[in-house]
C-alpha cells in the first residue's frame, strides 16, 4: 500500500508577522499544532517539520504535536531549498518508493481540515499530483508522487516548485473544494487578527 508523508517547511523568519507566527496561540495551542493535528486526523502517519538552525522552541512544539523534526544545519536560501532538505531526510529515513507520495503543507495554514487531507489521500491513488481548488484558485495542501522528487532536485537555481508543476500541468488532478479555508495562510499581523475575528 502506498504511503504518504507529510512535509511541513517551517524554516522561515516570520519577517512580515514581526514575531514567530507558528508559535502564536490560537484556540489554545500554537498555529503549528493545528496543522499537525489535521494531518494526523486526516490519516498521515508520518509528518516531518523542517525548522531553522537553533529553533528549539519550534522543534519542541512540533515534537509535542507528534511530528518528526529536521533542524537544518545551516540557513536555507529559499523555500525550495528547505523543501529539498526535508525530502532528502525522508528519503534517507523512510526509503519511499516511486508509488509513495508527500503532502506539502504550509506551516502557516491553521485552518487546515482533516477532511481535505483525507480527500487528497483518497484521490492520490495511482496519481501524479493532486491539489484542491476553490473558485478557480489552487489552495493547500498539495499531494505529489514521490517519483517527482528526483526531478525537483534538478530544478535550476531560479526555478521553484511551481515552475515544475506548471511544466507537468497535464498530470495535475484538481479537486474542487467548497471551503475557501484552503486558500488561507498567515503572513501579517492583519492576517492573524482576521483569523481571531472570524471565530473559526
Amino acid at each position: 500500500m502506498a504511503r504518504t508523508f507529510g512535509l511541513v517547511p517551517a524554516a522561515g523568519k516570520s519577517v512580515r508577522m514581526g514575531r514567530p507566527k507558528l508559535l502564536l496561540e490560537w484556540r489554545g495551542k500554537p498555529i503549528l499544532a493545528h496543522v499537525l493535528e489535521a494531518l494526523s486526523l486526516g490519516g498521515v502517519e508520518t509528518t516531518l517539520v523542517v525548522v531553522r538552525p537553533g529553533d528549539t522552541e519550534l522543534r519542541d512544539a512540533a515534537e509535542n504535536a507528534g511530528a518528526d523534526v529536521l533542524m537544518l544545519p545551516a540557513e536555507t536560501p529559499d523555500m525550495k531549498a528547505t523543501i529539498l532538505a526535508g525530502l532528502d531526510e525522508l528519503q534517507s529515513t523512510k526509503i519511499p518508493s516511486d508509488d509513495d507520495g508527500f503532502l506539502l503543507v504550509p506551516a502557516d495554514h491553521p485552518t487546515l481540515d482533516a477532511e481535505i487531507v483525507r480527500t487528497l489521500l483518497a484521490e492520490s491513488a495511482g496519481g501524479s499530483t493532486v491539489v484542491p481548488t476553490c473558485n478557480g484558485k489552487r489552495g493547500h495542501p498539495t499531494w505529489i508522487a514521490w517519483r517527482h522528487v528526483s526531478h525537483l532536485h534538478r530544478l535550476g537555481a531560479d526555478e521553484g516548485l511551481n515552475t515544475y508543476l506548471r511544466r507537468h500541468a497535464d498530470g495535475i488532478r484538481e479537486i474542487d473544494w467548497p471551503n475557501g479555508e484552503i486558500l488561507r495562510d498567515l503572513d501579517t499581523p492583519a492576517d492573524f487578527e482576521r483569523l481571531l475575528r472570524d471565530g473559526l
